[in-house]
């Protein structure tokens, strides 16, 4: 054979296949037994081996009367062409790896102090999440409902739990639980020692109310715009600051009063009149294709509330 250039490393699909060609020659112990298992004729087994020896510019086998015998460059191929076929199947799991492990990102909008409230399956639907998919970065970010609402829309989060007053276009909502609101007041409040259903209307209408900045319609509808509004605040937390100042009434969840140690005690203000429930609902953009990382985690969500019905869209 004439001699060949150096083999330049560059392997294609063809070089594979015929590659594998040879290794089942070699398997089979010549080229008549692999005749069967190759299901080609013996002119072009030796052909696609002709063109592999071209191809590497070495000479793989002696065959003839004497038999078939690999050569010392034969078997060095061959070994070479085994370890390169463990690498391309080692490649081919790991890329199915890759399919099958969610990875990614998991953007989550919540409004403040949920996790006081028992009926907040969140830390449970996240560990399950976090069980099956490891490697996903999970980023928490604490807002108001309307620019929770905002951030769905621009896409700079893949869903929010959020109190729900009115629904927008362009974003599905999924009931998840009923948090119930009460008016409180704190101890050193005037109002104080004739609450939680002693104190008249009269009284009531004389209070300043310190209202949540996104809650406000709904407040004053509630309270029949009585009331004096002179102070709010963005967060619960800014609510009860003012309330334990004395000087205000304001809307708190129930579970973040029983469950928050106050400086002060604080109690309702006429409960039956004016509680009342707010929908917590998970809100996530409407018609959106959403990464793994995010059907991750909205899988196990569901399956923590059981609310695996049909979205409500606005």
């Amino acid at each position: 054979m004439p001699r060949q250039p150096p083999f330049t490393g560059n392997i294609s699909d063809v070089d594979i296949r015929l590659l594998r060609l040879f290794a089942t020659v070699v398997e089979c112990g010549g080229f008549a037994a692999a005749e069967a298992q190759l299901q080609t004729g013996l002119s072009t087994i030796s052909k696609h081996v002709k063109e592999l020896e071209i191809r590497l510019g070495v000479t793989l086998c002696r065959r003839g009367r004497a038999g078939f015998a690999l050569t010392a460059q034969g078997r060095e191929v061959s070994q070479a062409a085994q370890q390169l076929f463990g690498a391309l199947e080692s490649f081919r799991y790991r890329m199915n790896d890759i399919h099958a492990e969610i990875v990614g990102e998991l953007n989550l909008g919540i409004i403040d102090t949920l996790v006081t409230d028992p009926q907040f399956r969140l830390t449970q639907a996240l560990a399950a999440a976090k069980r099956r998919a490891p490697r996903v970065q999970v980023n928490i970010f604490v807002d108001p409902p309307n620019h929770l609402e905002k951030a769905l829309l621009d896409e700079s989060l893949h869903a929010a739990i959020i109190s729900v007053r009115q629904r927008l276009p362009g974003l599905d909502y999924r009931p998840l639980y009923s948090e119930m609101n009460n008016l409180y007041c704190a101890e050193t409040h005037p109002l104080y020692p004739r609450c939680p259903d002693e104190a008249s209307e009269a009284e009531l209408a004389s209070c300043e109310l310190v209202g949540r900045a996104y809650a406000a319609q709904e407040e004053a509808r509630r309270l029949f715009g009585q009331l004096p509004r002179t102070a709010s605040a963005n967060d619960v937390e800014g609510v009860a600051l003012l309330v334990l100042t004395g000087r205000y009434i304001g809307y708190l969840p129930d579970h973040y009063v029983a469950a928050t140690k106050f400086p002060l005690k604080l109690r309702r203000v006429l409960p039956a009149r004016f509680g009342y429930g707010v929908e917590m609902e998970l809100a996530t953009r409407a018609r959106f294709h959403h990464p793994p990382s995010v059907v991750n985690f909205l899988s196990d969500l569901v399956r923590e509330y059981g609310a695996d019905g049909p979205r409500v869209s606005p």
